[in-house]
């Protein structure tokens, strides 16, 4: 059977190719993204990046803050040394993201160890990543460490949030948390009820540990805020995410994060998505 005499255009398919030329001839496929470590800096040299090593940098706890709040909440960390950063497809980076203190303007992914314990890694993503970019991004980021446990630092919405109440309160610290089959049950943190989804890279994160049976793999989620269709990172917002990472066994981790100095990070548009940069930190 000849498929192709049998084939009928159905109603998304043009009948003319000339149509599809001109949208295929200016797709981009996009890099995908590149983990750059940072060299050690010495008395006789500077400091130079080098490629990614072959094998995964072994950590006792990973922690990956996204750009809705996690991110600039791991940036007031102020003992931490900067390893490295992920290179994200369309980002605009200036020339000393690999410095020790790179512009707070760049949107970048640095890698950081903390001087209290080296065993702990943290990743601020100051880049909001699409959901077309969230797996290759995921990829880029666990492919190349070896953690005993992993913590993401999302937010979720209430407007998306299905309670099966009608007469929810959202009071502080409102958390939920989902974590990968194998992980030690938490019960300090209520767990996100079905059905509810998490999306962009949060999703992409624990879909990936959870198809590579990563065990002690915890998505925590703090309530964000929205007015008028823009999201509000509050400091109800910024505060539960500190209290979660207490409740997960980080409390030496929680007591050196800032929330006032991450609202100042906030407010001052320093970092984080154009979703967030209109938007006004509410104590």
């Amino acid at each position: 059977m000849d498929t192709e005499d049998d084939y009928q255009p159905h109603r998304y398919q043009s009948s003319d190719d000339e149509d599809l030329a001109e949208p295929i001839d200016k797709s981009v496929t996009l890099p995908k993204p590149t983990l750059v470590w940072r060299t050690p800096v010495s008395t006789s040299s500077p400091s130079a990046p080098s490629i990614s090593p072959s094998s995964p940098k072994k950590c006792s706890t990973l922690i990956i803050g996204t750009v809705f709040g996690g991110s600039a909440l791991l940036l007031t960390i102020k003992a931490k040394t900067l390893l490295g950063t992920l290179l994200l497809p369309g980002t605009d980076l200036k020339d000393d993201v690999l410095l020790d203190q790179p512009a707070r303007s760049n949107k970048s992914c640095n890698i950081y160890q903390l001087d209290a314990d080296p065993t702990v890694v943290a990743i601020a993503c100051n880049y909001e990543v699409k959901d077309r970019d969230s797996l290759n991004v995921a990829k880029a980021i666990l492919s190349h460490f070896e953690a005993s446990r992993i913590i993401i630092l999302d937010t979720l919405s209430p407007a998306t949030y299905l309670s099966g109440s009608p007469e929810i309160e959202y009071n502080y610290p409102w958390l939920r948390l989902l974590q990968t089959t194998g992980s030690s049950i938490e019960t300090k943190i209520p767990t996100l009820e079905v059905p509810n989804l998490v999306q962009n890279l949060g999703a992409a994160l624990m879909a990936y540990c959870e198809v590579r049976g990563l065990s002690n793999s915890y998505l925590l989620l703090s309530l964000q805020e929205h007015v008028y269709g823009k999201a509000l990172i509050t400091a109800a917002t910024l505060r539960g995410l500190k209290e979660g990472l207490s409740k997960l066994g980080c409390p030496d981790v929680a007591n050196q994060v800032d929330v006032q100095g991450a609202g100042v990070l906030l407010q001052d548009k320093r970092i984080g998505s154009n979703r967030m940069r209109d938007d006004r930190l509410y104590a």
